[in-house]
């Protein structure tokens, strides 16, 4: 069994999509539209879209969008919010690297390191080339992920965070043999522990870029963020645009 088949429950949903991550989804969206240069109605595929915190705004802006996640417990927390929100949004259980669509989508969308979960390392670049599959020809793919440059610099072995209701310890160990990030997440909520692991593979620059052109991404900038900040190695994050390339 991978770490992802047991870690994404309503526990670590909480942890990760505490209400602040929704507000910053939707202050986000108009700038990732922004750079990929979408028109109104365009359809976006919302890859690992977790409880729908991007798939929503986006489609109260107008666009067609598809989420698909692993998760069950999240596609029901999403498939929920839209049907509060009378919202029109399609949420699909898949796994990334074998996507249930071809030729479809004007973009699609990898966000919040939702990308580098496996052990093995042509998983990877199977999910680019499922994503170029299900692009128009055309089409734009958006990955947004943290930084590996600026995470090494700033690495953190501990980290300690309260929530209102739980705390959380993290621990972290950086494996450079395999650039993988081992984390245990242990999280305290009145009497009651759980633990969680992680296992997250990091990418420099030059390996997602070499990993884009295997796939028949054509990469058309690469930035420090959503909203098209110069990349840097003191950049947090980073994020990539591609479109689908003739083969």
């Amino acid at each position: 069994m991978e770490w992802w088949e047991s870690f994404f429950d309503e526990v670590t949903g909480q942890i990760m999509f505490y209400e602040e991550a929704w507000q910053r989804a939707e202050q986000s969206c108009d700038a990732l539209v922004s750079l990929l240069g979408l028109t109104p109605g365009a359809k976006i595929l919302d890859l690992a879209c977790g409880p729908g915190r991007f798939a929503l705004p986006l489609a109260q802006r107008g666009f067609h969008v598809v989420g698909l996640d692993i998760s069950a417990v999240y596609l029901s927390q999403a498939r929920a919010k839209a049907q509060e929100h009378g919202l029109k949004i399609q949420f699909v259980h898949g796994d990334m690297r074998q996507i249930p669509f071809e030729n479809e989508f004007d973009a699609v969308i990898s966000l919040f390191t939702s990308f580098g979960y496996f052990e093995r390392e042509e998983d990877h670049l199977a999910v680019l080339k499922e994503v170029r599959k299900c692009l128009k020809p055309g089409g734009r793919f958006l990955l947004e992920l943290q930084n590996r440059d600026w995470l090494i610099r700033n690495f953190r072995p501990r980290d300690w965070q309260e929530y209102p209701n739980f705390f959380v310890l993290e621990e972290r160990t950086m494996n450079f043999e395999r650039n993988r990030i081992e984390s245990r997440w242990i999280v305290l909520k009145g009497a009651e522990r759980k633990e969680y692991t992680l296992s997250l593979r990091v990418f420099t620059l030059a390996e997602l870029l070499g990993l884009f052109a295997q796939a028949g991404l054509k990469v058309l900038g690469y930035y420090g963020g959503l909203r098209g900040e110069p990349w840097s190695l003191e950049a947090n994050r980073l994020a990539i645009v591609a479109e689908r390339a003739a083969l």
